[in-house]
């Protein structure tokens, strides 16, 4: 019943408020900005990759501009990358790839608006450091009239947290893991034993992990992203390889997919190219967050003074979350033959099927188990600052410790818990926490191009 009328409730939301909403205001923003995500393509990988092979150190209580990304990459390059871009595919067709592939287009545009107001509006803290985001940023940039805007950002981010950042992403690892443990013998016959065992663990990790604060986990994402990154490019790169000659049949069908009449059990429909632009958008957002407002609250730590600078670590971030790793994601899917359940909501299975074609059960078991635990800790730790912050803004510094507390026993509990709902529920809150980001994204369009022309004028 709560899982079928959350159903109902994403499909308005979705479809009828974030769709477009976000795509009207991704426009916007390229057209205020003269499409900077592609003109300045090149500079923003120069700023951007080229900066993580420097050596550079921030002052106190800041982090340096890679750390800060490395953060922003932490929270959204999570369990959305592999599952949420198997359900795009699923629900959506293959043409659902290349919605994303558009969608990424405009959300860089976005997301660098986004970091651009959280450099430009954020506040010194009194130990030192840095506080923003889009509460601050809404407050700030649009007056305290807006204060209840700001405030409704604050509560909804930090319940939010706790669905997109935290419970689905654990509850997807949880599921690999246990898995992999009854495949190799270590679940002792019992699952769900297990699974209480598993989750008593990692909230115990993540309640260790969450006090650190943003330099102590801007320094431990710096050293994670890269490495999870890593090994998930070798196992999915290893499954394109092997079946290259696919590739272009699959290309093909994507772009065929993307404006297709036909649906996906069959007959003539014209809601089949709505449901691939819906789940491309609806997983795109999921996967690199452009629009809900959080990378910018990561960023606003960073020790720089040129926000459109930093700004271009969000065309950064898109890129290589959707275009980089959701395509990765897709291509091993699409290209290894494996039977996809199409209009049926999946897991990771999908895409342990298209592994274990190259690298066999077992290996593929273990590969996903330990790449969904580490993609889901990451989000864990990113979204934890996150929420952090955000009832730090509304009910103070007091209140930061037990919600953290909270954050870490909702680890136990997602992991015991139904992934359906479980997602239903992360996106319900990332479509409401989108609404008053994108309000004010709206209203601030005219100070981002005032900024972006100062900088990138010629």
């Amino acid at each position: 019943m709560i899982y079928s009328f959350l159903c109902s409730l994403n499909d308005i939301l979705w479809s009828a408020v974030f769709l477009p909403c976000a795509l009207a205001c991704g426009g916007l923003l390229t057209l205020r900005c003269s499409a900077l995500q592609l003109r300045r393509f090149p500079l923003a990988m120069k700023l951007t990759v080229g900066s993580m092979f420097q050596k550079s150190r921030a002052a106190k209580g800041t982090v340096t501009p890679f750390q800060a990304a490395a953060t922003a990459l932490a929270s959204t390059v999570g369990t959305g990358n592999i599952i949420g871009t198997a359900q795009a595919i699923a629900l959506g067709g293959p043409g659902a790839v290349f919605w994303m592939w558009a969608v990424s287009l405009l959300s860089m545009a976005i997301k660098y608006a986004e970091i651009c107001l959280s450099i430009l509006y954020r506040k010194r803290e009194a130990g030192g450091g840095y506080s923003g985001g889009p509460m601050v940023y809404i407050e700030s940039g649009l007056g305290q009239r807006f204060r209840p805007l700001a405030l409704a950002y604050a509560l909804l981010a930090a319940l939010a947290a706790f669905g997109i950042g935290n419970m689905s992403q654990i509850s997807s690892a949880a599921g690999a893991v246990t898995r992999a443990a009854a495949f190799f013998g270590l679940s002792a016959g019992s699952e769900p034993l297990f699974r209480h065992v598993l989750g008593l663990t990692l909230a115990l990790i993540t309640c260790a992990a969450v006090f650190r604060g943003t330099v102590g986990t801007g320094k431990a994402t710096a050293v994670l992203v890269p490495l999870m990154s890593g090994v998930f490019f070798i196992a999915a790169g290893g499954v394109i390889l092997c079946n290259a000659q696919r590739l272009p049949g699959v290309l093909l069908e994507i772009f065929r997919g993307a404006f297709s009449l036909k649906a996906l059990g069959g007959g003539i429909s014209g809601a089949a190219m709505r449901q691939a632009l819906q789940w491309g958008l609806r997983r795109s957002a999921f996967s690199n967050e452009a629009g809900l407002g959080s990378a910018a609250i990561a960023h606003a730590s960073a020790d720089v003074r040129s926000a459109p600078e930093q700004g271009l670590w969000g065309i950064f971030e898109v890129f290589a979350d959707t275009v980089v790793i959701c395509s990765l994601t897709a291509f091993a899917i699409l290209c290894s033959g494996i039977h996809v359940p199409w209009g049926q909501s999946v897991g990771g299975e999908l895409f342990t099927s298209a592994l274990a074609t190259v690298f066999g059960k077992g290996c593929s078991l273990l590969f996903m188990a330990l790449s969904l635990l580490l993609f889901a800790m990451s989000s864990v730790l990113g979204w934890a600052l996150y929420g952090s912050c955000c009832i730090k803004y509304l009910l103070g510094s007091p209140a930061v410790a037990p919600y953290r507390l909270l954050f870490a026993g909702a680890v136990y509990v997602s992991c015991v818990m139904s992934t359906e709902l479980i997602w239903a529920l992360a996106d319900c809150f990332n479509a409401l926490m989108s609404v008053p980001n994108l309000i004010a994204l709206f209203a601030l369009s005219g100070q981002v191009e005032k900024v972006t022309r100062e900088r990138f004028s010629a």
